[in-house]
């Protein structure tokens, strides 16, 4: 009788102790925040960005570094912001700094907590109060802590890409980082050319240079090989024969493959030798599991985006003639789309050729709306 499998990890952050790979950038990110560099992290979603900074939590928190990771996507406004911070310092605040930072929090008088009862309730009293002295205590909070506690705090803004619609919020932010960086360090962590330009305060190039940047790239094809391989291996099931057209239908895309090698386990449920038909089946399976996220995705362009992204996926150039007139396409909204597209993390240039970032967004165009024979 063949052992169940384990499911491979495809909706949300890996576990610290399944993650594959990013040894090296996890020890990486831990010597800059003991540094007290500003740090951006910069990769295409689903390149494990958040799993990342998951690892350096569990790992950091042995050595005395506290990581308060900040949820920024869709984030609005001051007031937004001010709510952001307070969740993350009432859920990720290490249990032997809990009482301090209540006290502190107290002291400050700006009706912001981490018991549940700050500054919602504050907006429900007086909807029009002003955030900024409850932003400003929270901003503050790290290096009152270092007053009273040892140990570095490391403050992570996750999707910090946001912070550009919210006016004042990148040069108050990058203002204290630099302040405190003796005792603080800040993660600006995001997708895109904007994650620079939030942890530079929203000034760009100016100051950038004070900026350690990492870049997330694909993992290597030997280490995802080796984990697929061996989590088969140990449910008694052989992937060996299509290990490669697995690693390839995926171009070593962290979650993706990780997908195409769920899809594949549920079926050999039955099977212990996997087959052309097995990942064939798979990666029809995945195609279908990522539809309504590739329809939302296209739903958000415009019709000149959509028409880029699509020639990019289908002739791996924005700019091919085919595509153009297949397509409809103008050249000069060719050249308008392209840097959107780049910006969003949708497609990258690579050697001076051009690909859809995602692999399965890029199949999923070219199986249902492709225009080749």
């Amino acid at each position: 009788m063949l052992e169940a499998m384990a499911p491979f990890e495809v909706d949300g952050p890996v576990p610290p102790e399944r993650m594959v790979g990013r040894r090296r950038e996890a020890d990486i990110l831990k010597a800059w925040a003991g540094e007290g560099r500003c740090i951006a992290l910069m990769a295409p979603q689903r390149f494990g960005k958040t799993s990342l900074i998951h690892k350096v939590a569990a790992e950091g928190a042995r050595d005395g570094l506290a990581v308060i990771p900040v949820d920024l996507f869709e984030v609005a406004s001051l007031a937004d912001l001010v709510l952001r911070l307070e969740r993350a310092w009432t859920k990720h605040t290490p249990e032997r700094l809990r009482s301090s930072v209540t006290g502190i929090l107290a002291g400050a008088r700006a009706r912001v907590s981490i018991d549940g009862s700050g500054f919602a309730l504050a907006l429900a009293d007086r909807p029009s109060a002003d955030p900024l002295p409850a932003l400003c205590a929270l901003l503050d909070l790290p290096s009152q802590l270092a007053k009273r506690e040892p140990g570095r705090t490391l403050v992570v803004l996750d999707e910090c890409q946001f912070i550009a619609g919210v006016p004042e919020a990148a040069p108050l932010i990058w203002s204290h980082s630099q302040d405190h960086r003796m005792v603080v360090s800040y993660l600006f962590s995001g997708v895109g050319p904007r994650v620079l330009t939030a942890a530079s305060g929203g000034l760009g190039h100016p100051n950038t240079g004070q900026v350690e940047t990492l870049h997330l790239d694909r993992l290597p094809a030997g280490e995802l090989m080796a984990a697929i391989r061996c989590q088969f291996a140990a449910a008694d099931r052989d992937v060996s024969d299509v290990l490669a057209g697995l690693l390839s239908a995926s171009e070593n895309h962290p979650q993706r493959a990780m997908l195409l090698a769920q899809m594949l386990a549920q079926n050999l449920r039955t099977d212990k030798q996997a087959t052309a038909d097995h990942l064939e089946a798979a990666i029809a399976a995945a195609l279908r599991w990522v539809g309504p996220e590739v329809r939302a995705v296209l739903g958000g362009l415009t019709i000149g985006q959509r028409k880029a992204l699509r020639a990019v996926a289908e002739y791996g150039t924005p700019m091919a003639a085919r595509a153009l007139r297949s397509l409809g396409l103008p050249k000069t909204t060719a050249q308008k789309a392209v840097p959107h597209l780049v910006a969003t993390g949708i497609v990258e240039e690579v050697d001076r050729e051009w690909r859809v970032i995602d692999p399965l967004l890029a199949r999923w165009i070219r199986t249902n709306y492709g225009t080749r024979a």
